[in-house]
């Protein structure tokens, strides 16, 4: 009797370790389905947009890379303006740019396009006067080279859908080609800019003219 009922108990025990290891076998593939499901929430369609992450409030002026960021401090600036030559005011400037590696660097909190463009984005709305002004650093190109160093820039309004101008380059890059300056816009809209260095920051302007 003593051994029928040591094989019960032992029996029990098995069936019940069995059942338990099946509920945390359960659960936990559950609890990873879930924690999977959010790490992947699709990213927008188009890879340059970025309006939509923008927040509500805006100035003509903001900070993408503050001191803590490495790299050589640049502060890009101009105006925007209209088909017709009057300032553009209300227009959403989206920008975003690499590190001082040439790599879109990612701190694993972005959303939207961040995820595939990094942290080193930030948006302004042009002022009355169609001002808007970036104080970042100055981007590296990609480490293959294969493109020289540049900001993109996305434009916007409540009437104009979001469209992507040519990005913004330095005029001392040695990886700008032939081509490139000769497709580059000619006078102040030019998108090849010349940098100087004031009181060691670079300071850069580019003026555009909406094309919608």
């Amino acid at each position: 009797m003593r051994h029928k009922f040591l094989i019960t108990e032992i029996s029990s025990m098995l069936i019940l370790l069995i059942f338990l290891n099946c509920t945390n076998s359960t659960e936990n593939k559950s609890f990873a389905a879930i924690t999977q499901v959010k790490s992947q929430e699709p990213l927008p369609s188009c890879e340059w947009c970025g309006a939509m992450d923008a927040p509500e409030e805006l100035s003509w002026s903001t900070t993408i890379a503050d001191e803590n960021e490495p790299g050589e401090r640049l502060v890009l600036s101009g105006k925007v303006f209209n088909k017709d030559g009057t300032p553009a005011a209300g227009v959403l400037i989206y920008a975003y740019h690499t590190n001082l590696q040439g790599i879109y660097e990612k701190k694993g909190d972005e959303t939207g396009n961040g995820k595939r463009y990094g942290h080193l984005r930030g948006w302004v709305k042009t002022d009355a006067q169609g001002r808007y002004q970036f104080n970042t650093i100055k981007p590296a190109a990609y480490p293959s080279r294969s493109e020289p160093a540049h900001v993109h820039f996305t434009l916007s309004s409540e009437n104009m859908p979001e469209y992507w101008i040519e990005s913004t380059l330095f005029n001392d890059d040695p990886l700008i080609s032939a081509k490139m300056r000769a497709n580059d816009g000619k006078g102040r809209f030019a998108h090849i800019i010349t940098l100087t260095k004031k009181d060691g920051v670079w300071v850069g302007e580019r003026d555009i003219k909406l094309k919608k």
